[in-house]
């Protein structure tokens, strides 16, 4: 070193600028600061899941903490690689990774935490699969709810690019490390999204959930599975109902009890002393007044429901089904109180976004009942009835609050200790059709007991007004009468016939109503008839206010005789609010019914008075004009 060379040293030194060891030991600090960064993700995702259940996963067992510290480090390896690759010091492979963390702070992180805080559940492979419509959904938040939406998604996405730009400051990595890091980061990827197991037991990482998910849907949509691609309900949007005032024949609450899957032939509709399969409401409610002869219009539950709970047909438009008010809508604006209580999964049929918004003043659903409920099941309807007995006391009167059981959804929820019907099992297929048939009856009866505990309830809590009980099932069940197990395959009498009846208390009912109602235990009646009767229990179904609505529903009060005998109406599994996986339609009129699949040659018509079981096809000539009618109405023919 020459005289001059040290003198400028000495002169650097003397001037505070940093030695050479120390700006190599300061980037030396700032290197494994950004390499740090890495680790953000994953210490994020972890701190969020144990925010919002951490009780959950504390019950794990051994083997699934395991498999839950695999899923953290899976996800934390996946984003960590990605912000190696976003802090790249030049080239695509940082914008390209930029990119893809954003979206994964948008969907993996701020759209899972919303989902969970809507549903108590975060988004997964069998919620996608079995009942989520995404791009209803998305819009439904992006429009209904757009702040919450904003207040989740923003502050993961605001800190991932506040990563980016603190890693880039700190150290940003050589061209050829981030192009490294983007090919890791691609292969977790792929690793996440398809090849690994389902996982819709909620037992992994939130993040890897939502990438799992969506690379099962994606499999499904190249697939062509009809799981996803087949319609489901997505937000509505309501027209408003004016402010009513109800005029109800004698003041009263209504309670709306519906069941799923139940048919009539395996329950106690009318009283029966004998009663074997629904002893506990039989002997709660042993005044009822029953509908032996009630059809659902069709056997699929999406629509079911949407034909109790708006009283259209379901071969109304996809924008009218979403635009006509729901039976809380017409209440709260008469100033009811309003209750949905129900132990049904949201996330089951997309029914969450499409009960979004609706003005429900006490609520319950199944993720809030339960850790892990079904999706097909839901959560115990006997904690979901435990819930609605402890909350009586908070309705005020008047009040119309709909209590929505599960269980009896296949694979059926039994108590294995107190199975009268046996031998029984999950095992549905040939040469299992007693074990399946008792453990749907074993679930009916499990649920049913809950249903006398609500009774019971209902009838010893203290108001003013006497509250009227209207329970049914929002379709039936087949037990390979006709060849398979379930529902919506056909419209066969186990698929539609449902149990029905009303239980009033004295005073609930006029004498005229009463009589009108017990003269009906054997007409021949279908869910069109349900709202009506809802709107005229409350004191709703003449205001001239909703004249416009009303004109739109096909069917009748039930106070006031219901439909007529021979007025012939559509029934269908295929509609454009759920579309069909197995085309099914037909039409009915009185005991006259009329029904077909794609796997028929020609319609069905049977004599539901002489033959019950229908056994004996009368051919289409044998219904009339039902065929004409139904292929009008409805998509021709679907076979």
């Amino acid at each position: 070193m020459t005289a001059s060379t040290r003198h400028e040293a000495v002169t650097r030194l003397d001037a505070g600028e940093p030695s050479r060891a120390s700006r190599r030991t300061r980037a030396r600090i700032r290197r494994w600061a950004g390499l740090a960064l890495a680790l953000v993700p994953a210490s994020a995702v972890l701190t969020a899941d144990f925010t919002l259940r951490g009780a959950r996963l504390a019950t794990l067992d051994l083997g699934w903490k395991l498999v839950y510290a695999g899923t953290i480090l899976l996800g934390g390896s996946l984003w960590g690689a990605l912000l190696l690759a976003a802090v790249g010091r030049r080239g695509l492979a940082r914008w390209a990774a930029t990119g893809f963390l954003a979206l994964g702070a948008i969907f993996a992180f701020g759209g899972q935490v919303y989902t969970f805080h809507r549903y108590k559940a975060f988004l997964d492979d069998n919620s996608v699969l079995v009942g989520t419509s995404l791009m209803p959904s998305v819009g439904q938040e992006l429009w209904f709810d757009r702040v919450g939406l904003i207040k989740a998604v923003a502050p993961p996405l605001l800190g991932v690019l506040a990563l980016v730009a603190i890693g880039r400051y700190l150290a940003s990595t050589r061209k050829a490390l981030a192009t490294a890091a983007l090919d890791t980061a691609a292969v977790l990827f792929v690793l996440t999204a398809f090849a690994m197991p389902a996982h819709g037991d909620q037992k992994v990482a939130f993040d890897v959930l939502y990438v799992s998910g969506m690379g099962r849907l994606a499999r499904a949509l190249w697939d062509h599975d009809e799981c996803v691609e087949r319609v489901h309900p997505g937000p509505r949007t309501p027209l408003p109902v004016p402010r009513l005032s109800p005029r109800p024949a004698v003041p009263r609450n209504v309670l709306f009890v519906v069941t799923e899957s139940v048919r009539s032939m395996s329950s106690c509709v009318a009283y029966d002393k004998n009663c074997i399969r629904t002893p506990f409401s039989n002997a709660a409610a042993p005044d009822r007044i029953p509908f032996t002869q009630m059809r659902a219009v069709d056997s699929t539950t999406a629509i079911s429901l949407s034909v109790m709970w708006s009283g259209l047909s379901p071969t109304e438009s996809r924008a009218a089904l979403h635009s006509a008010p729901l039976i809380w809508e017409y209440a709260h604006a008469a100033g009811f109180d309003t209750a949905y209580w129900t132990s049904q999964n949201l996330l089951f049929g997309n029914s969450g976004a499409w009960l979004d918004g609706v003005p429900f003043e006490h609520h319950v659903n199944a993720t809030e009942l339960e850790q892990d409920p079904t999706l097909e099941i839901g959560a115990d309807d006997a904690k979901l009835v435990a819930h609605v007995v402890e909350h009586l006391e908070d309705l005020t009167e008047p009040f119309l609050a709909v209590v929505h059981l599960s269980n009896t959804h296949f694979p059926y929820l039994i108590d294995e200790n107190d199975a009268p019907f046996l031998p029984q099992s999950e095992a549905n297929g040939p040469g299992y059709e007693v074990e399946i048939l008792n453990r749907y009856h074993d679930a009916i009866y499990r649920q049913d007991r809950a249903m006398g505990r609500l009774i019971e309830a209902v009838r010893a809590q203290p108001t003013v007004r006497p509250t009227v009980i209207f329970f049914l099932s929002d379709h039936g069940e087949q037990m390979r009468e006709k060849g398979a197990v379930g529902h919506t395959g056909t419209l066969f009498e186990p698929e539609i016939r449902i149990p029905a009846w009303v239980d009033a208390p004295q005073g609930a009912l006029t004498t005229e109503e009463e009589a009108t109602l017990r003269s009906l235990a054997d007409r021949p009646l279908t869910t069109l008839d349900v709202m009506p009767t809802l709107l005229d229990l409350m004191g709703l179904w003449n205001s001239p206010e909703i004249a416009i609505f009303r004109g739109r529903m096909t069917g009748h009060s039930l106070l006031r005789g219901g439909s007529a005998p021979d007025e012939a109406v559509l029934m269908t599994n295929c509609s454009e609010l759920w579309a069909c996986a197995f085309k099914n339609w037909g039409a009915i009129r009185g005991t006259r019914k009329l029904i077909a699949t794609q796997a028929d040659r020609a319609w069905n018509c049977f004599d539901l008075a002489a033959d019950p079981e229908e056994e004996n096809d009368l051919g289409p000539a044998g219904c009339g004009n039902l065929p004409a009618f139904a292929e009008a109405g409805l998509h021709g023919r679907p076979f």
